[in-house]
């Protein structure tokens, strides 16, 4: 499928406030004239947390905005209410897009990182209002999770999961997934491709030694990101790093807990809640090291994808620290990136800071190559070519 910038349309589906993680949203405004944005609510994330809205682009400029209804729910029942608010998500999106074909015709491609969505995606193709159906798998669910709620929801979006590989290209985000997946018996995809997120070229953010450490953080506001190892190791890491402090940005279901926690630490902690872009590497340029503490648990999402935060950390030219619980944190070891720390020794989150600051120079033109690797106008090229 090869046509020129001129003809080219996209319905592109997202959860909030993932829409331009690894600048995938840039690189469809750069690649095709109308992108039409559903983004989608899913987590409560606070008061500045866009509802569920169509944004259509043309030539990267906003035309419209639409807001569409948006189910609230309070966070305990988040997981209960899945299939119903899927369901309205759905049938909004069949709607809106019917829409947009009267007016502009049949869409060229239809993208989304999610499974039941790319379903919805197949069916409009059958219905003719789309030519072609991409899914970037972000996700693998595995079933061992201590929640029978959870454990079901995932059993159900497993089902949506095998008919999304049958669209027109399926692209993984790792090895690692691709695994998982084979050990699961979950079809890959006839053809299938391994695109990770991608990064930024920030250029500009000259880093000096710096005796203060700095740290921060962006991501969901939630356990399994891993912050409890940072305040379980305050008291510790104000003894060796003497006024450190940590630059919250996000919001997410278990904020009010972090919130608490932080006020009875030794770290002296902002948190920012959900920012724009601009402002996320405003902060992080002040930051001297960045910090993706996930929890190890293998029942865990994050355990098989790829780390949209450390992407970030690289595109501010910062080192990281970092749990093994990703392919990408070997690599970030090995490239002197970044240092991996044992979530459950909080020795070593003090040897990895204090092995990062001894040699910060090394590390921050490091984290410059690593970042180059992943620049996402070079790793995104051919993710729609048919």
């Amino acid at each position: 499928m090869n046509l020129s910038k001129k003809e080219k349309s996209i319905i592109y589906i997202n959860y909030s406030p993932y829409e331009n993680s690894g600048n995938i949203l840039d690189y469809l405004l750069e690649n095709f004239t109308f992108v039409y944005l559903f983004t989608i609510a899913f987590h409560p994330l606070g008061s500045n947390q866009k509802t569920n809205k169509i944004i259509i682009y043309k030539n990267k400029k906003i035309i419209k905005e639409t807001l569409i209804h948006y189910m609230h729910v309070p966070a305990k029942l988040v997981f209960f209410l899945i299939p119903i608010r899927s369901s309205i998500n759905l049938l909004q999106l069949f709607w809106h897009t019917l829409s947009i074909v009267k007016v502009n015709g049949k869409i060229d491609v239809y993208f989304s990182v999610n499974a039941f969505t790319i379903w919805g995606g197949i069916i409009l193709k059958k219905l003719g209002m789309v030519k072609k159906t991409v899914f970037w798998v972000w996700d693998y669910y595995p079933i061992n999770h201590k929640s029978l709620v959870v454990r079901m929801m995932r059993r159900l979006y497993w089902q949506f999961d095998k008919f999304a590989t049958r669209a027109d290209k399926v692209i993984y985000l790792n090895k690692t997934m691709v695994r998982a997946r084979k050990k699961a018996g979950l079809p890959l995809g006839s053809k299938y491709l391994i695109i990770p997120i991608g990064t930024n070229l920030n250029y500009g953010l000259n880093r000096l030694t710096s005796k203060k450490v700095k740290l921060g953080f962006i991501g969901v506001v939630k356990k399994s990101q891993g912050l409890d190892l940072l305040f379980d190791s305050a008291d510790l890491l104000q003894k060796n790093f003497p006024g450190i402090t940590l630059e919250v940005i996000g919001a997410g279901p278990d904020e009010e807990y972090f919130k608490k926690r932080a006020k009875e630490s030794a770290i002296s902690t902002i948190f920012y809640g959900l920012v724009g872009e601009k402002e996320i590497y405003k902060i992080l340029s002040r930051c001297t090291i960045g910090v993706a503490p996930y929890l190890p648990d293998e029942s865990n999402v994050s355990y098989y994808g790829d780390p949209a935060k450390v992407k970030i950390y690289l595109g501010s030219n910062l080192p990281t620290i970092i749990t093994n619980v990703f392919e990408f944190s070997k690599e970030l070891e090995e490239n002197g990136a970044g240092v991996i720390v044992d979530y459950y020794k909080r020795e070593e989150l003090v040897k990895g800071i204090k092995k990062i600051m001894k040699s910060y120079k090394k590390y921050n033109t490091n984290a410059v190559k690593l970042n180059k690797k992943y620049y996402y106008k070079k790793i995104y090229t051919g993710m729609f070519d048919f």
